[in-house]
């Protein structure tokens, strides 16, 4: 494992947009928060290109990722907004090559096509964590920077809990590589070069607005292709039901999950595409106790 280099007070953040179109007024507002926390934020030539519901076509967009990735000052990389279209660019990039760089890559949503292959498959951490245009800007949260920053940094220690005690769905303690992201992108990747390894993963799954068959309906595929018949346990995350739905039909939809795959389930960690966005880092281990505590037993990123 070659581990990101830590981010700090001073440090560069080059942001892109890998998926979706982004919104001007949107992007400034995360983009004064990241500088008002004390980073330099340096955004991609033609970032608010739009082509339909993409940032540009498939070369534009690899091209953005690619001058972040390669930007010499940048100590990281930050998908300015999800939506889709990062899964369409991932064949456009040479990765091994860009994790030889070691810039600590930042996003959640339609990212996880990302960071799911980068921190199982290439053994290279990430972060599922804040988007300039995102959650930067539409639901902004002090403490939930606070904590990208310290995670980013390198200063979690792994005696102190991490976000806030989850809710027991199945089972108790579970230990394993944190791993995972948005459901239904992680599910669009099965069977492609680009398919994450779960085997002794702490699964962390979240979405959005997907109705509980839906969900059902896909970790259906999950299990039944085998791909999570080795995992530790499952952490859900912030989880906003479909309209009209509750969130008890989601929290059934995974007690069945853990109850076939036989492994502990928690429900409610603070992060994902409602409420609170705690930062995640993937490809690292971490336990959660009987408590439902989370304790991140290795930081992301190389010691200072």
């Amino acid at each position: 494992m070659r581990k990101p280099f830590p981010l700090r007070t001073g440090d560069v953040i080059a942001v892109c947009a890998p998926a979706g179109p982004v919104d001007a007024g949107r992007l400034d507002r995360g983009i004064a928060r990241l500088s008002a926390a004390g980073f330099v934020p340096e955004i991609a030539d033609g970032v608010l290109a739009a082509e339909g519901y993409l940032a540009g076509g498939d070369a534009h967009r690899a091209r953005q990722v690619e001058w972040a990735l390669t930007l010499p000052e940048a100590r990281a990389v930050m998908a300015a907004r999800g939506g889709y279209g990062t899964t369409r660019i991932l064949p456009l990039i040479d990765w091994k090559k860009a994790v030889r760089r070691r810039k600590l890559i930042v996003g959640f949503s339609d990212l996880t096509a990302v960071l799911s292959y980068l921190s199982t498959r290439l053994g290279f951490p990430c972060l599922h964590g804040p988007m300039a245009a995102a959650d930067l800007a539409l639901r902004f949260d002090p403490e939930a920077l606070d904590a990208f920053a310290r995670l980013a940094a390198g200063e979690v220690s792994p005696r102190e809990p991490w976000g806030e005690p989850t809710e027991r769905i199945r089972g108790g303690a579970a230990e394993g590589l944190l791993a995972g992201g948005c459901l239904s992108v992680l599910t669009a990747l099965l069977g492609t070069p680009y398919e994450p390894d779960f085997r002794g993963a702490l699964l962390f799954l979240e979405d959005v607005g997907e109705p509980a068959y839906r969900l059902d309906r896909m970790l259906t595929q999950w299990v039944q292709s085998g791909r999570l018949s080795k995992i530790a346990g499952i952490l859900v995350g912030t989880m906003a039901p479909a309209r009209g739905e509750s969130e008890e039909g989601i929290r059934r939809v995974f007690h069945d999950a853990g109850k076939r795959l036989s492994v502990p389930v928690r429900y409610g960690f603070p992060a994902g595409h409602a409420g609170k966005n705690i930062a995640l880092p993937f490809g690292v281990r971490a336990r959660i106790d009987a408590k439902g505590r989370l304790f991140l037993l290795d930081s992301p990123v190389e010691a200072g």
